[in-house]
């Protein structure tokens, strides 16, 4: 599992700068008392479609042209200087994914209701500078530690119900219960590791573990693939050997892992002398998924373990040394790095709470033109070591009920960003586009890629595009009071 951390491309969250958009069909999805402003259902595959990147590195500190050629950040025409200067205490990397199955959403005499299924998954890595100076700069020192390095991964399918309805002439609030079938859970973590110079050889100890509930996925020992002889190797596992079978997959379907949640917002739009202004607070995706017993557990090895290093990986410019294969080779120099033993007898993982968070937005409607609005949305995402924390200015912009755009500049704990989106509200359609990273600055053409661009700066991207068919006419809460 820690070999796939290298070659990863951040949960993907909803389209934060379409908060303040009211045609936008999943307001409800980043705040349930939002409402769109027409009843809607979409299809499969066209219905909405979220990928998106996070990262503390940037694809130009992993990559470098040289010669018209790419290669990794271990080429020796790489310095250490150049490479690590670009690099934190902790470095993460993520990448997220959300599909619309189905969606439908009504209006009724007591307000708006949402049913919709997706599919969810993310993965993220977190790789601490150690680990990166160990492998640019090997035998430059005696000794290492590395501490915090974390690959962290789940899949599930969503089923949410949700309502939201007015109280009052200037509150509205919303509520949604979603319903989680687990999927996938990996869990590799390594509070400490030693690495120390014993001879020609390095002596590795460390404490870590390994959690994985994916049905069909089958890791085996090194004993079980015969990979090693050694009668204390026999219990390690083998990630070389590891494969999905579906066999296993069958009687893994058997004990599925199911999990709940629930989403809370409001909305509140003043009169008087602050007519225009409206705040707003939602708390999302606050629960769990109970993960079942097609679980495997391991731990690393109480006893310290030698790893041979980095040395024979060649990375010198060729054509036979693809981007791929370099990657590769780091994978498989981790792989030996970290050894986990299997535990003697697996038990169920236990519930994984899902990454929590807490949207807090206000929107000022110009006095002068109220269909031009200036918001700020300050989200928090609550995860642990990918936990991210964002302010978003916007400027929104809706001159008629069918057409609506909006231009927004968020500021992270991974940078800066661009966003915008243009929303279609026509009757019978409805579409979609919009980002809340926009990559801007890109390398000059590299001939390895065939005259590709690559981003520069951090790499923070992501794409949001979905196709509705809208019903009825424009509503919006309060109307039947």
């Amino acid at each position: 599992m820690l070999a796939a951390a290298i070659c990863l491309p951040a949960a993907a969250q909803d389209l934060n700068s379409a908060y303040f958009l009211d045609g936008y069909k999943y307001r409800h999805r980043l705040n349930p008392a939002l409402a769109p402003s027409r009843s809607y259902f979409s299809l499969p595959a066209i219905g909405g479609i979220t990928a998106g990147t996070r990262s503390d590195l940037g694809m130009n500190t992993l990559l470098y042209p040289r010669d018209g050629q790419l290669t990794t950040f271990m080429n020796s025409s790489v310095s250490a200087d150049e490479f690590l200067s670009k690099l934190k205490a902790d470095n993460d990397i993520g990448v997220g994914l959300k599909t619309n199955i189905i969606s439908v959403g009504s209006w009724g005499k007591n307000g708006f209701t949402s049913v919709e299924l997706n599919l969810r998954a993310d993965v993220h890595a977190n790789l601490p500078y150690d680990l990166f100076d160990f492998m640019k700069n090997l035998g430059a020192r005696q000794s290492y530690n590395i501490s915090n390095l974390d690959v962290s991964g789940r899949a599930y399918a969503e089923l949410a119900l949700g309502h939201s309805h007015s109280i009052s002439e200037n509150l509205n609030i919303g509520a949604k219960v979603k319903v989680l079938v687990g999927l996938a859970n990996v869990n590799a973590h390594v509070d400490n590791m030693d690495v120390v110079m014993n001879g020609d050889k390095w002596s590795i100890t460390a404490q870590g573990s390994l959690n994985s509930s994916v049905p069909g996925l089958v890791i085996p020992t090194k004993g079980e693939t015969g990979a090693s002889t050694d009668p204390a190797a026999a219990n390690q596992l083998d990630f070389a050997g590891m494969e999905f079978s579906t066999d296993r997959l069958m009687s893994d379907l058997s004990s599925l892992s199911y999990g709940a949640a629930i989403d809370l917002g409001a909305e509140y739009k003043f009169d008087g002398l602050l007519e225009g202004l409206n705040v707003s607070a939602a708390v999302l995706d606050l629960g769990f998924i109970s993960w079942g017993t097609n679980h495997l557990q391991a731990t690393t090895s109480q006893n310290s373990w030698e790893f041979g290093g980095f040395n024979d990986i060649s990375f010198e410019e060729g054509s036979e040394n693809s981007i791929e294969s370099q990657f590769g080779s780091i994978g498989e120099g981790l792989a030996d790095m970290v050894v986990f033993e299997k535990s003697a007898a697996a038990s169920k993982a236990g519930a994984r709470m899902l990454a929590c968070t807490v949207n807090l937005g206000a929107e000022y409607e110009l006095p002068f033109y109220r269909r031009l609005s200036v918001g700020f949305l300050y989200s928090s995402r609550i995860d642990g070591l990918y936990s991210m924390h964002e302010g978003r200015f916007s400027a929104n912009v809706s001159p008629t009920k069918w057409f609506g755009f909006s231009a927004s500049y968020g500021i992270s704990n991974y940078g800066s960003s661009l966003g915008a989106v243009l929303n279609i509200d026509l009757p019978g359609i409805g579409l979609y586009v919009g980002t809340d990273s926009a990559i801007l600055n890109v390398t000059p053409p590299v001939e390895a890629l065939d005259g590709i661009s690559l981003p520069c700066g951090k790499l923070n991207l992501d794409v949001y595009v979905g196709l509705v068919f809208n019903l009825g006419r424009y509503r919006s809460l309060g109307d039947n009071r």
